[in-house]
């Protein structure tokens, strides 16, 4: 993979790991330590990356949700007790757990649960809402759901809906044009007509206002003391990287990721 980032030394470095991009060495301090991701665009991709590279640290690795994640294809512990997920741990160096509902997807197993099953891990990994494969979105009411004891959120967005029409590539779109509406540019419903009405395509300050007033900010406010991360996903070409960079100065996000080129990884298709 490719994670651009700004470096201690005020420029942009690129790095082959989330774990530099993120500068989890010098984060890392409590046990558990909760990584919460939310948003769209390579959330459950960016979750299997930094599984893998904790794993290869020699840390126990926690996979989770608080909503709904897709079923895991190995390391799974699905609806088995606390031991089992002790097991899985011990034995494979991470585990994936949640409740199987029947759709190819496995969902949130309480508070109670999660509580028992987080201390068993050093480095705990959850999915925190999601956005119906599309790269964009803006939470709905109690979205994302938040561990209270997570120590560092990354809001995601996918590079690939830049361009896109909104009604195509953002979900919850009605909430995202009522943030626009109040925060975004003037002319924002630009481009083709449809029947008379003008049809809205994502452009980099569309998406900058959505990430800014749909999660860093609303999230900030909730939890201060929790870093609060964007991550500009699907930057697989040195085109779409420099866009992420761009957007991420305007923005004034000297702690946000540029990440991309994931495909490429074992870790892809790792669960």
């Amino acid at each position: 993979m490719k994670a651009c980032y700004w470096n201690s030394e005020g420029r942009w470095s690129r790095g082959n790991t989330l774990w530099e991009a993120l500068s989890l060495d010098s984060r890392m301090g409590q046990t558990p330590y909760v990584i919460a991701f939310s948003g769209g665009g390579g959330k459950t991709s960016l979750i299997r990356r930094l599984a893998w590279e904790g794993r290869e640290r020699g840390l126990k690795v926690l996979v989770t949700t608080t909503t709904h994640m897709q079923v895991p294809t190995q390391f799974g512990v699905l609806d088995g007790p606390a031991g089992e997920v002790e097991a899985m741990i011990r034995d494979q160096k991470i585990a994936v757990s949640g409740h199987p509902e029947g759709n190819g997807k496995i969902a949130f197993q309480g508070w109670e649960y999660y509580r028992d099953i987080s201390r068993l891990a050093q480095l705990v990994l959850v999915e925190a809402d999601g956005s119906k494969r599309l790269p964009m979105k803006v939470p709905g009411p109690g979205e994302p759901v938040i561990p209270e004891d997570t120590a560092l959120s990354l809001c995601v967005y996918g590079l690939s809906a830049l361009g896109g029409r909104g009604e195509d590539v953002c979900f919850r779109l009605r909430a995202a044009e009522n943030i626009m509406e109040q925060y975004g540019r003037k002319d924002w419903r630009n481009g083709e007509h449809s029947i008379g009405v003008p049809l809205w395509h994502i452009i980099p300050q569309d998406m900058e206002c959505l990430m800014t007033h749909g999660f860093l900010l609303p999230m900030r406010r909730e939890a201060p003391s929790m870093a609060v991360i964007p991550v500009f996903h699907q930057a697989d070409s040195p085109e779409a990287e420099a866009v992420g960079r761009q957007m991420l100065e305007r923005m004034g996000e000297r702690g946000g990721v540029v990440s991309g080129r994931l495909k490429e990884e074992p870790s892809f298709l790792w669960f």
